[in-house]
């Protein structure tokens, strides 16, 4: 059984403003956050609150091929080309995993002839290659995350790991809500990854 952590919406708006509070205390001041969407956008907007940093941006980070194969690095998109030259940037993600995503977002970056670029997690997992900047939370083993502006998406992606790609729809929507039991969701939270599902499940 993979090991799981949930973070509830309290405890995730928690150590995004100590995260935000590491970056204001470190004296650094960037003229610029990049996003890494979809999970870094929350934390971002809150760092970016705090910091009062007006340039914003969001890029996309493509894992996969139109055949479904895995790319060897992630491709970045919507990069935002002719703006951050000589500027301070902050990348800020939600968790560095492999840190294969935020190694090729700098990458990219760099070439847009920034002053500096730092980057900004709120978990960092072992398993990372990349040493962010700042992280509000270490993990000393690998844990599956289920923060809550994704939890439909990590839920149904959890129980297709565990049961395979072609697991009929039924097996994959009874150990949707066996983990959705395990991670004491509330009713409205239940409802609402019961809907989202429906969306998920048509893909398979």
């Amino acid at each position: 059984m993979v090991g799981i952590l949930y973070v509830s919406w309290e405890r995730a708006v928690d150590l995004c403003y100590k995260l935000a509070t590491m970056v204001a205390h470190s004296g650094f001041r960037p003229d610029a956050l990049i996003a890494v969407l979809r999970g870094g956008v929350v934390p971002a907007l809150i760092v970016s609150d705090v910091l009062g940093v007006d340039g914003f941006y969001a890029v996309r980070a493509r894992h996969w091929g139109v055949l479904k194969e895995a790319f060897e690095k992630p491709i970045i998109e919507q990069l935002p080309q002719g703006r951050l030259e000589g500027a301070r940037i902050l990348v800020v993600d939600e968790v560095a995993d492999t840190g294969k995503t935020l190694d090729s977002v700098v990458e990219q970056l760099k070439r847009l002839n920034p002053s500096e670029i730092r980057t900004a997690v709120v978990h960092l997992k072992p398993t990372s290659r990349h040493k962010p900047s700042y992280y509000a939370e270490s993990l000393d083993r690998w844990l599956w995350i289920f923060y809550p502006w994704s939890l439909v998406e990590t839920v149904f992606a959890l129980a297709v790991r565990e049961l395979g790609g072609r697991a009929p729809r039924e097996a994959i929507e009874e150990r949707v809500e066996q983990i959705a039991k395990s991670l004491g969701l509330t009713k409205r939270l239940q409802d609402a990854l019961r809907t989202g599902m429906r969306y998920y499940l048509q893909a398979v």
